[in-house]
């Protein structure tokens, strides 16, 4: 745990979200304050949901899954982008990721409330696939497959947003694409 203090954005993260949680269950804020949906976030454009819903999660396993994958996964990007690169990519993954989702949830789900780190989880995974390739080849994402099989088996749960993470999969993979071309890694 002492290793969280070299990787500030993570650890103030984490935090935030742990702070959430216990709000939300102390019932001192409520879901429908914090989720986005495609019509409280786009229609009613109140575009910060977009914000606090990637920082809610309302189940004890949601809050320990998500904050489990993103201290491995966060830490290792903040290691590699440092901390003021790595925070620039996760709110442009929250806020790229988030409204995107909002707006393909026109349709089908206009009206349902979409929570949790784990779009944002996903576009950091995007980055480091992107990285790991560029550095590697296709050896460097080997080691990616367990949790991509894991990603794609979780998204038949109708509990979970699988829009939300395919969008925050894909604006990382464009993120790291950008990152790749400007910055050498390797």
């Amino acid at each position: 745990m002492m290793e969280l203090l070299n990787y500030p954005v993570t650890t103030g993260i984490i935090a935030i979200n742990i702070l959430i949680f216990a709000l939300v269950n102390l019932k001192k804020l409520d879901i429908e304050q914090l989720g986005s949906s495609y019509m409280t976030t786009i229609q009613n454009k109140q575009v910060y949901r977009v914000v606090t819903s990637a920082f809610t999660q309302r189940e004890v396993m949601h809050l320990v899954c998500n904050m489990y994958s993103l201290y491995n996964i966060g830490c290792a990007m903040e290691h590699i982008l440092y901390s003021g690169l790595y925070a620039l990519c996760y709110g442009l993954i929250m806020i790229a990721g988030g409204l995107l989702s909002a707006r393909i949830h026109k349709k089908e789900a206009p009206f349902t409330y979409s929570i949790g780190a784990s779009g944002v989880i996903c576009g950091l995974l995007g980055i480091y696939m992107v990285i790991a390739f560029t550095v590697f080849g296709f050896s460097g994402l080997k080691s990616l497959v367990p949790t991509i099989v894991l990603l794609v088996a979780m998204t038949a749960s109708k509990k979970i947003d699988s829009i939300g993470h395919f969008t925050g999969l894909l604006v990382g993979v464009l993120c790291g694409i950008v990152l790749v071309s400007v910055f050498r890694f390797g």
